[in-house]
């Protein structure tokens, strides 16, 4: 009872002890329960309900009591197995605390272990920067036994070269006073480190060795250049240029003995051009074909040209020396190979001097362009000082033979020719690029020019100076000194190429263009020296137009286009005229001189009464006063009869005198054609004087030959002719 009091009182005394702030919260809130909302709905007493609770709660506690006893032992076993797992839990965390301490100095470790990994790749990225370069330093500095033995070695090969060039190369890096820019000295002078003063004695023994060894090499490969039956192009190709970094190697090394070696080689190599030039020309010269002597001129006596054993002239010797001839083909083969000479003796050839000369400057210009290219290759310093010094006595030597042949040169046409060779060969060594000739082709111009010159002086001296009556006998036909001129003037236009075209070369070209102008006035006067030794003046004009045909017929052949042809055809057109007025005055002599004489008046008579009048003169005045002019009809008449009556033979007449002086068929019909026309203009003013005396038609009239007749004659002679 004590206790339920007590409990009462605790509760009574718990229930005082009530927060009331809440209160109002609590109430909300069971006030939605739905326990409580049946409750309240149904009208339950709470206190009652409340006392019924509290009895039920304690009847569970006691239950839960009880049962808690019954277990107790159950209850102990959990509590010692919860024991043993803290125990467990307790050493696994001492374990997992120990764990926890060794990784901890792990870390640690590793983290050294990094620091000198770091440490160690510097020191190994150090150390390989280090040894590249004492790597560079000892290959640009040390001497394999291979090379060694290579430049020891007695044989000059490929692998001498090579060691030679290493050596070389060995040598310019340990004689630096200053660092190697490469940094493989390490900052420090080649010349300046052990290792440089080490070895450079020995290099020196080595290059001292390799100098020795390539000169007695390039001496002996010299030395071989004079041996006959030597192709000098492949030796110095397969033993010299190929080793010509050898001898870069010795200039560089030891000056002395490449200059040395220079003089040997040029020693030998120009020796050998010498005598190879010397004997080719004393072969060519053999097969040089003369084409013209002394007495080769354009006005040569007769007799010169008369054969030994006839008194007859030898009509071959005549114009050979100034015609070209096949002789221009040469310019066509200016490039091709030069005269073989077991194949001309072999075949009995013979050339004119032309041809020898383009031989050999063709093998000069050949031999000069290789060796000028060899000297480069090889030598590399003073190309053309070598070469001028090995090509010296052999370029001395052709103008000598070149000027003792032109002291008896008299070949107009092939001086000409060789001049042009000369030109077309400096040409092409200028297309070469190869400008090491050119002196010695300003020479040959010195030396061809003035000959030809002379050449062509002593033919117009010998034009000037002919005796007409030392030049055989002059007839109608053209003169033999005629085409001699002509062949000579053709044969320097075709290969001078006209006035316009000067295609000759070397600087002569005004020079020879006025010589030709003096020389075309000497001969036209020698023709009219020659035509005064004719009897008649028309034979002198069938002397002058046949001369002149032959000349143009020539320049046409010839195609020669130029001034000098123009004043030609000027004279032949003027000697034409005075033939055709002689001619025509030789028929109808009468008939002629009436005309001539009658204009002559009636011009006179014109003058005299412009001159009396005090007005202006019209311009057909003239024409009216022609009335004033009293003729005589009975010589008229006699005039109109005669005419009439050998008008066809007269004609006949001039045919046949056409056809007798003039052979050449184009000129017979040209000079025709020109009398035949003036015969008609002669006769028709003649009618026109008729016309204008009479004004009615004279008796006589009836007799006039009228024009369409006349015509109509003419065409019958031009078909024929």
């Amino acid at each position: 009872m004590a206790a339920e009091v007590l409990g009462e009182e605790t509760l009574l005394s718990d229930s005082l002890d009530i927060d009331f702030d809440g209160l109002a919260d609590d109430l909300a809130a069971f006030s939605n329960d739905e326990i409580v909302q049946q409750a309240l709905q149904r009208g339950v007493d709470l206190k009652k309900y409340g006392r019924e609770l509290e009895k039920e709660l304690r009847s569970a506690e006691t239950e839960s009591v009880t049962q808690y006893v019954e277990n107790s032992q159950q209850v102990v076993d959990l509590h010692k197995q919860m024991q043993e797992c803290d125990a467990v839990l307790a050493r696994m965390q001492e374990m997992l605390l120990g764990f926890q301490a060794d990784l901890g100095g792990i870390s640690e470790e590793i983290k050294h272990l990094q620091d000198e990994s770091l440490s160690m790749s510097i020191r190994l990225k150090n150390r390989r920067a280090a040894e590249e370069r004492l790597h560079k330093f000892i290959d640009n500095s040390s001497i394999s036994p291979d090379m060694a033995s290579n430049i020891v070695n007695p044989s000059v090969n490929d692998a001498f070269l090579d060691a030679v060039l290493n050596l070389s190369n060995k040598l310019k890096y340990l004689q630096q006073t200053t660092p190697a820019k490469d940094g493989s000295s390490l900052n420090l002078a080649p010349a300046e480190t052990y290792a440089g003063r080490s070895l450079l004695p020995e290099l020196e023994k080595l290059k001292v060795r390799a100098v020795g060894k390539a000169k007695d090499y390039f001496t002996s490969q010299f030395n071989a250049i004079r041996r006959p039956k030597t192709n000098v192009q492949v030796l110095q190709q397969s033993s010299l240029v190929k080793y010509a970094s050898l001898m870069r190697f010795v200039q560089t090394e030891a000056p002395s003995v490449a200059e040395e070696l220079r003089t040997v080689y040029v020693e030998c190599m120009g020796r050998t051009l010498q005598n190879l030039f010397k004997s080719y020309y004393a072969q060519l010269l053999k097969l040089d074909l003369v084409m013209a002597t002394k007495t080769n001129l354009i006005a040569v006596e007769e007799a010169t040209l008369k054969s030994m054993f006839t008194n007859k002239v030898n009509l071959s010797k005549r114009n050979d020396s100034f015609s070209l001839g096949d002789r221009e083909k040469i310019m066509e083969s200016i490039e091709s190979e030069p005269i073989l000479l077991h194949v001309a003796t072999a075949e009995s050839l013979k050339y004119p001097y032309e041809a020898i000369l383009r031989s050999i400057i063709k093998h000069l210009v050949d031999a000069a362009t290789n060796e000028f290219l060899f000297v480069i290759d090889f030598f590399k310093t003073n190309p053309r000082d070598t070469f001028n010094r090995i090509f010296g006595r052999t370029l001395s030597l052709l103008l000598e033979n070149l000027e003792n042949y032109l002291l008896n040169c008299y070949d107009a046409v092939g001086l000409l020719l060789m001049i042009k060779v000369t030109h077309s060969l400096r040409l092409v060594m200028q297309r070469r690029r190869v400008p090491v000739l050119d002196s010695f082709f300003d020479r040959l111009s010195m030396l061809l020019w003035p000959r030809f010159k002379y050449v062509l002086d002593a033919n117009m001296r010998s034009v000037r100076a002919a005796n007409p009556r030392k030049l055989g006998p002059v007839d109608l036909t053209p003169h033999y000194v005629s085409k001699r001129y002509a062949e000579l003037v053709a044969s320097i236009f075709t290969l001078q190429g006209g006035n316009e075209a000067m295609g000759i070369g070397g600087g002569g070209e005004s020079m020879l263009q006025h010589d030709l102008q003096q020389l075309r006035t000497e001969m036209v006067d020698l023709l009219e020296r020659l035509a005064s030794l004719l009897p008649s003046t028309k034979d002198q004009r069938v002397f002058f137009i046949n001369n002149y045909d032959l000349l143009l017929n020539v320049f046409k052949e010839r195609r020669v286009m130029s001034d000098e042809v123009q004043r030609f055809e000027d004279l032949l057109m003027q000697q034409r005229e005075f033939f055709a007025e002689e001619e025509i005055r030789g028929a109808f002599p009468r008939l002629i001189s009436f005309v001539v004489q009658t204009e002559q008046a009636i011009n006179d008579a014109n003058s005299a009464t412009e001159k009396g009048s005090s007005s202006s003169a019209s311009a057909g005045a003239g024409a009216g006063s022609a009335t004033s002019i009293s003729l005589d009809e009975a010589i008229v008449e006699s005039l109109v009869r005669e005419y009439a009556a050998n008008w066809r033979s007269g004609i006949q007449q001039i045919n046949d005198d056409v056809l007798a002086y003039f052979a050449n068929f184009r000129n017979g019909t040209e000079i025709l054609k020109q009398v035949l026309t003036q015969l008609l203009l002669y006769y028709t003013r003649f009618q026109d004087i008729i016309k204008k005396t009479w004004a009615r038609p004279p008796a006589f009239s009836r007799d006039i030959v009228s024009t369409a007749t006349i015509l109509l004659e003419i065409k019958k002679y031009s078909r024929s002719f």
